[in-house]
């Protein structure tokens, strides 16, 4: 195995970078083909349209779940051609157009200028009579759809958007590798341990991506998987692409079942921190102006188990249903507002106790507070 800096790319290393946001990811820019144009030539004639389709999308998802900063033609969402012209600086609107009605993607409109295109009419003029290479208004925005899913599914974990290069080599590994590995497929694992390093993302403890671009499905094992609690991710569970939708894991054996030409992220939850819910209130028995009696409402639900709690009023110790006694003195220009001193239980026994006392000075209107003497 090689670094990407040992290998030589026209006289420079390959991997050079030593920072994520240093690393462009892209599948498709302004020079050579669009994806979907590429894809004619590498495609069988036979592969029909729906299956051009997913391999746009599998690529777009390669992009989008990639470290470092992913980057986007504009139309590579909307199987954008140019009529398989591969060099179209200087080729116009009429090869260059983007539809945003999502009508067409400009493919088929004409033999491409002869610059760099020449040699290649041949191939190119068949494929471009072909209607039936022609994306319909429905695939466009299936694709521009999907697209939208994966930038969502990025964004939802910083697990995906790593921040230096010691996080993408201590948390980044790849499965599917070695000589009995299975061609085409490519397993992506981000672990998010809790013990001993940053917890980057509190609600999982790791993700794992499967991009199969081949064209059959595919059953990978992972042992080390069994057991795991890996969960299809909650925007594809959903998807508009009913076929990601079908993708499964099977927990006791650490079996991933993915579709032909589908990428797919499960993701394992991290501890469950919701709090539990809590509720608490004061029910009027009687009241004055200068005293009142209350019963106490408490309650604490958790649906993951029993939960101890503990209840105060204003200081001190209560249980649901206790009956609290609350006074109101004047003392000159001052009076008590809150002040609790006896405490009756829910089982009949009564408690005389001290508590935090609060004070508004009348002429001012600042609140002070002083402690209470206990009560024997």
């Amino acid at each position: 195995m090689k670094r990407g800096d040992q290998i030589d790319y026209n006289g420079s290393p390959a991997g050079y970078t030593s920072d994520p946001q240093e690393n462009i990811v892209y599948i498709e820019a302004h020079d050579n083909q669009t994806l979907f144009d590429i894809g004619q030539y590498h495609h069988p004639l036979d592969t029909s349209i729906d299956e051009r389709v997913r391999a746009q999308n599998v690529g777009n998802a390669m992009v989008a779940l990639a470290q470092g900063v992913p980057f986007f033609q504009a139309g590579q969402d909307m199987l954008r051609s140019k009529s398989m012209d591969r060099n179209s600086y200087n080729s116009g609107d009429w090869f260059n157009r983007l539809d945003f009605t999502y009508e067409s993607n400009n493919f088929g409109v004409g033999l491409p200028p002869a610059g760099d295109n020449v040699g290649d009419w041949p191939l190119i003029g068949p494929r471009l009579a072909d209607s039936t290479l022609t994306p319909e208004q429905v695939d466009i925005e299936f694709t521009a759809a999907v697209t939208r899913e994966w930038l969502e599914v990025r964004d939802s974990t910083r697990l995906f958007r790593l921040e230096t290069a010691a996080e993408v080599q201590d948390r980044v590994s790849f499965l599917n590798t070695g000589p009995g590995q299975i061609p085409g497929l490519i397993v992506m694992q981000i672990s998010d341990p809790s013990d001993g390093v940053v917890d980057l993302d509190v609600a999982l403890d790791g993700v794992v991506s499967l991009f199969n671009p081949t064209d059959d499905p595919i059953d990978f094992t992972v042992g080390d998987l069994a057991g795991s609690e890996l969960e299809l991710h909650t925007l594809l569970a959903g998807s508009i692409d009913p076929v990601v939708a079908s993708s499964t894991f099977d927990a006791s054996t650490g079996t991933f079942s993915i579709p032909a030409r589908t990428v797919a992220v499960f993701v394992e939850p991290g501890p469950d921190i919701t709090p539990p819910e809590a509720s608490a209130s004061l029910e009027t028995i009687w009241a004055t102006r200068a005293s009142g009696m209350f019963r106490v409402g408490a309650a604490c639900t958790d649906d993951r188990g029993a939960v101890e709690t503990q209840v105060s009023l204003n200081g001190v110790p209560v249980a649901n249903g206790d009956l609290a006694l609350l006074i109101i003195q004047r003392r000159g220009n001052k009076h008590v507002a809150t002040r609790w001193f006896h405490i009756f239980t829910a089982d009949g026994h009564m408690h005389r106790r001290g508590g935090q006392s609060s004070y508004v000075d009348r002429r001012t209107g600042v609140p002070t507070t002083r402690p209470t003497r206990p009560s024997a």
